[in-house]
């Protein structure tokens, strides 16, 4: 094998090795708070606001906690007596998700196809989203 040669057989030998390490892209996957505080609550307000705009929206104390979905309905009517119609708006909805993107917890927004990564907060999958229902005959 002359000099020529024994550099091609290398340099094909290295490119195959690398080929086959290419890296998988990250799924995301839902997500949970792994603890109920309020500074959760907050970085979240703070994400909707960079990622839709306006003002931080009224949200519960335990955010995330239970479901990785959050809907927050804007514009409700309300009835005579001061209470929500439910149902009654003006507006659609807006859906955020909890995601786990590799170690990077983050606030997913659909309708943008974007995300906000939250800092110093700690998530862990949910599970429960996963679950597929199987129908029995």
């Amino acid at each position: 094998m002359t000099g020529r040669h024994f550099a091609v057989a290398i340099t094909v030998s290295l490119l195959t090795q690398v080929g086959c390490k290419h890296s998988q892209p990250v799924l995301p996957v839902p997500a949970l708070f792994a603890d109920k505080n309020s500074t959760n609550k907050a970085k979240v307000q703070q994400a909707i606001v960079a990622l839709k705009g306006g003002v931080a929206p009224r949200i519960a104390d335990n955010v995330f906690t239970m479901h990785s979905t959050l809907l927050l309905e804007h514009g409700t009517s309300e009835s005579s007596y001061g209470k929500p119609i439910l149902g009654a708006h003006s507006l659609p909805v807006t859906r955020f998700e909890l995601q786990l993107r590799g170690t990077d917890c983050v606030l997913y927004y659909a309708k943008t196809d974007s995300y906000v990564a939250l800092r110093d907060v700690n998530c862990i999958q949910n599970n429960k989203a996963h679950a597929v229902k199987h129908n029995t005959k």
